[in-house]
């Protein structure tokens, strides 16, 4: 059997990854035309996947003004570009896998699900927090019974420091005049996850919070505007951008509290012996670093191209002078229309990166943690005994939901429904805008 065919329409960090999925799995799915507007990125993603010249576009426009050339699109641009793209590849028979948030207004989202009621095509909104085990089986042990009846939620989205810094504060989500306010950004995937545990369509929302601390009365004593222009904090500010974007040493901070056996323990040696760290095979890699956050920032990974993208761009920046406006916490609190209550949590002044949730029922209580390896526990009224559940989570990030949600669409793409409505999708969204909206306007919004 064939496999399925998608165009690619942004090749960033994002589009990558789901794009990946064939490079592992080239029996199920076959990526055969790519939009990017950066010429390195556009390169790359047709020299992985083969892509001839004739099918590299620097639009998404030039790939949908042709005849439709694929069963999917996985649409990836940034959030201020996905409506267009998506109602257009909708309408031009493409099932569509949309990167969160769908857009940045309600409009535009009622547009993308109405394109998709229309069009009959899915709408695979990538919520891949539904794809992971560990919240899987919490949604299976809820439907099960296992601690009764639902009364109440309580889940926090404990943003790390660093990855606020990085996206929140120097980055492209800084502004929410400009992106989308944090609680869309970054919470879509939380607040899908709060109604599929409640089992029910959100009634009300109210919602705090503030921008208390990557403001410019935090400011160290003589910092500049650059990092790289020689901070006097340097040496104890944990948002050092050298160190950060160069080095990684944030996430090898993490990874050594993480007691993740092997990787913490490279971790160790990586910020403990960096000189040493060069002579190790394994390691050398990792001395410099060109993961996640810094292979987000430039497309030269080489020490003079980090250190000119710090010099140029955005992320050198002081976090504490910067021009972003985006809530470093947040508060939110949910009524569902069968009566469970939830409580989400943001905050982006985390020591580890994770989402973190308790759910009490009528019978018992369910515990669990993702991220850093996680953990599912119930401890049922009555009983002295805690049951745990062997469910693992990725250490850091959610490449197991980004696996997960691949595969839902390439079954989408070979004529299966998906698990998960646009209807259903809007929903979350519907829920952040009035979170924000409640913030502003301090009451609570009914729907």
């Amino acid at each position: 059997m064939k496999p399925s065919t998608a165009i690619l329409l942004g090749a960033g960090d994002r589009g990558a990854i789901y794009a990946a999925y064939a490079l592992r799995h080239p029996a199920n799915l076959r990526i055969v035309a790519v939009a990017e507007p950066v010429a390195e990125r556009r390169r790359r993603t047709a020299r992985l996947h083969g892509i001839s010249d004739a099918n590299m576009f620097a639009s998404w426009e030039e790939v949908l003004d042709r005849p439709r050339m694929a069963d999917g699109a996985i649409i990836a641009t940034q959030d201020a570009l996905h409506t267009a793209p998506a109602v257009r590849a909708l309408e031009a028979g493409y099932h569509v896998l949309l990167e969160k948030p769908m857009a940045l207004t309600e409009e535009e989202c009622r547009a993308i699900v109405g394109a998709a009621e229309s069009s009959g095509k899915s709408l695979c909104v990538c919520h891949v927090l539904r794809y992971t085990a560990l919240f899987r089986t919490v949604r299976e042990l809820l439907e099960a019974g296992a601690i009764g009846r639902v009364h109440t939620i309580f889940h926090a989205e404990n943003v790390a420091y660093y990855h606020m810094a990085h996206s929140y504060v120097r980055g492209n989500w800084r502004r929410s005049d400009e992106s989308s306010p944090m609680i869309l950004a970054k919470c879509s995937h939380d607040l899908d996850l709060l109604q599929w545990f409640a089992g029910a369509a959100p009634e009300s929302v109210a919602s705090v919070g503030g921008l208390d601390h990557f403001t410019a009365v935090n400011t160290p004593a003589g910092a500049p505007a650059h990092c790289i222009d020689g901070c006097p904090a340097a040496a104890t500010c944990p948002y050092e951008a050298v160190a950060t974007y160069l080095y990684g040493v944030p996430l090898k901070k993490a990874l050594v509290m993480m007691n993740a056996g092997a990787l913490s323990l490279a971790a160790r040696i990586l910020l403990g012996a960096p000189g040493f760290s060069r002579f190790i095979p394994g390691l050398r890699a990792y001395a410099r670093w060109g993961e996640w956050p810094t292979s987000t920032i430039t497309d030269d990974l080489s020490e003079t191209g980090v250190l000119r993208a710090l010099r140029e761009g955005p992320y050198g920046r002081c976090v504490y002078r910067c021009d972003n406006d985006q809530m470093d916490h947040q508060e939110t609190v949910i009524g569902f229309e069968n009566g469970v209550t939830a409580v989400l949590r943001m905050h982006g002044l985390a020591a580890m990166e994770g989402r973190t949730l308790r759910i009490d029922g009528s019978a018992g209580t369910l515990r669990a943690r993702f991220g850093a390896g996680g953990a599912l526990e119930i401890s049922r009224h009555g009983s002295s005994r805690v049951v745990g559940y062997p469910v693992r989570t990725d250490v850091l990030g959610h490449s197991e939901g980004d696996e997960g949600i691949m595969e839902n669409f390439v079954s989408v793409l070979a004529g299966g429904a998906s698990p998960t409505s646009a209807r259903e999708s809007l929903q979350s969204h519907l829920m952040a805008f009035a979170a924000h909206r409640s913030r502003l306007e301090g009451r609570v919004i009914r729907f």
